[in-house]
């Protein structure tokens, strides 16, 4: 969505390109292109807004990101030593085993030396040891020694079978949670790569942002330097514009009592001396303030100390200022007429009661009001 916005923006920017910025043609004309490159201007800023609030959401998404990913870590971690410690005991047990499978190898061998003697000599071995016997007590106690000797041979089979049976079901288990445990492990590394590869596309998509940010920025900059070039072109073609001629209309039609002139005087909130630049003219709330003369409307805004006000251009150098307005009625680059009312009465700004302030500046320089007045 904002790709197409920003084509159509450059789009836009290229027509304007064909826009003079020097000057030339008429006034309305080029006051006509400022304001369609303030438009864009505007715009620009709106889609530049835009973008960074986008900007801010994806950054959020990727902290998000980043968290997740540095809890899967930890978690990884963490099975990864519980893996190891498996592995240990997995490798304990097979050490084991392997000293149980010598021992039994070892016992296995005696035991068929024992059976292969009792083969050869059929059942007379144990006989002879019985029939050897001093005594009868010898007798006995020799076949209590056979007795315990094959009693010994059959229990040590028994507990190395029974302890290779258990070591057998030991390592069979820790293989199952070692083969479980792998695959937890393996899950986690795709989760983790999952959100990797998912921030990675977080932050190629920022970049992508911050690049139309930054080519709105440098395209908003190109217009502005073209806006203050028609600015000058528009003020360059004003001077050379003759003075609309004859005297000023009076600015507050009805309303004539000056209540502060043009030139030195004590300031009415401090009290200090200065100079007023221009005359103070008393009038009811809300009368009509007119156009001294046909001109251009060069400024109309706002002001800390004259409030809401308007500057007319009347070509040959000549402006007029309005100050202190309670409402602005004409907006720049709008021509204006002698008489025609502009804005109404007030008491904006740096101000002490309803009225208008009104200077003549003649190249820029306030000069004595009265001087062109009728």
């Amino acid at each position: 969505m904002f790709r197409k916005s920003i084509a159509f923006i450059l789009l836009m920017i290229t027509a304007l390109s064909v826009f003079p910025s020097a000057a030339g043609g008429s006034i309305a004309d080029l006051q006509y292109k400022q304001q369609q490159i303030e438009k864009q201007i505007s715009e620009f800023r709106k889609q530049a807004d835009a973008l960074k609030g986008q900007k801010k959401t994806v950054q959020q998404e990727l902290d998000i990101l980043d968290g997740e990913i540095r809890a899967l870590n930890l978690e990884a971690d963490s099975y990864e030593l519980e893996k190891q410690e498996i592995a240990m005991k997995i490798a304990e047990s097979e050490q084991k085993i392997d000293e149980l499978n010598t021992e039994i190898e070892n016992n296995n061998e005696i035991l068929e030396e024992r059976l292969r003697v009792m083969y050869e000599n059929g059942s007379s071995g144990y006989m002879e040891v019985v029939l050897n016997s001093e005594n009868i007590v010898d007798a006995l106690t020799r076949m209590d020694m056979i007795q315990l000797i094959v009693k010994s041979d059959v229990d040590l089979l028994k507990s190395i079978t029974e302890q290779k049976a258990e070591i057998e079901e030991l390592k069979l288990s820790q293989e199952t949670e070692r083969l479980e445990l792998t695959a937890v492990i393996n899950n986690l590394a795709a989760k983790q790569n999952e959100v990797t590869v998912a921030s990675r596309s977080k932050e190629s998509y920022m970049s992508s942002i911050q690049s139309d940010i930054n080519e709105i920025q440098r395209q908003q900059a190109e217009m502005d330097a073209q806006s203050a070039k028609i600015e000058k072109a528009i003020l360059e073609a004003q001077r050379a514009v003759e003075y609309a001629g004859g005297e000023m209309a009076w600015p507050v039609p009805g309303n004539y009592r000056i209540t502060s002139p043009f030139g030195g005087r004590y300031d009415p909130i401090s009290g200090v001396w200065s100079q007023h630049g221009g005359v103070d003219i008393a009038a009811p709330y809300g009368s009509s303030i007119v156009s001294t003369n046909d001109g251009v409307v060069i400024f109309a805004g706002w002001h800390y100390s004259y409030g809401n006000y308007i500057i007319v251009d009347h070509g040959g150098g000549i402006a007029t200022l309005y100050a202190h307005s309670s409402r602005l009625l004409a907006s720049k680059g709008q021509a204006v007429s002698r008489g025609e009312t502009i804005a109404l009465i007030g008491s904006t700004g740096y101000s002490t009661g309803n009225h208008l302030h009104f200077e003549v500046r003649v190249n820029g320089v306030r000069v004595q009001p009265m001087d062109y007045l009728k």
